[in-house]
């Protein structure tokens, strides 16, 4: 059942039901570009370049399972539909300068959500989910490490798809 506005409290142009939660529409880029980031941060990998049992692997996909969040398409349209605006920019900013010394990618190069991500999918013919029978572009690890040095003459041949220049 699906309750409109999310609770009392609520904007209007919120939603809820047993597994999801419509934001408004005015934050829904915001909260999509900071599940972007956490995917491209969070990837299961420790400082040192391993895979661990200890970190974070978040992905987010359209088909997610109990381990993984969805819905990737309609993250990317939020992405797309509600633009990093000064108040989202000041805010990275700030995170960055007193907090966590880092920045959100998306909220700098909106671009580059579509670059690593790919295009969304279309809703099925019901309107209820997407097709989880094509798979889209997946999200890896990068194939260097961040503390490895290479040189390649100012080119990106050392990029494999899915990798992201930070």
């Amino acid at each position: 059942m699906c309750t409109i506005p999310a609770n009392s409290e609520a904007a209007n142009d919120t939603e809820r039901d047993s597994v999801s939660f419509l934001p408004p529409e005015n934050s829904r880029g915001d909260i999509a570009r900071a599940i972007l980031y956490m995917d491209l941060r969070y990837d299961g990998v420790d400082c040192g370049g391993e895979a661990s049992q200890n970190v974070i692997d978040l992905i987010v996909t359209d088909c997610p399972d109990s381990r993984q969040m969805g819905y990737l398409s309609q993250l990317l349209e939020w992405h797309t539909a509600d633009p990093p605006d000064e108040r989202e920019k000041r805010r990275n900013n700030e995170v960055c300068e007193y907090w966590q010394g880092n920045r959100n990618p998306f909220v700098d190069f909106p671009h580059l959500a579509r670059a690593y991500f790919g295009s969304p999918k279309s809703l099925t013919g019901d309107g209820m989910g997407y097709d989880c029978t094509t798979p889209m572009l997946s999200t890896p690890s990068p194939t260097k490490s961040p503390g490895e040095q290479t040189v390649d003459q100012g080119t990106c041949l050392e990029m494999q798809q899915g990798d992201v220049a930070i």
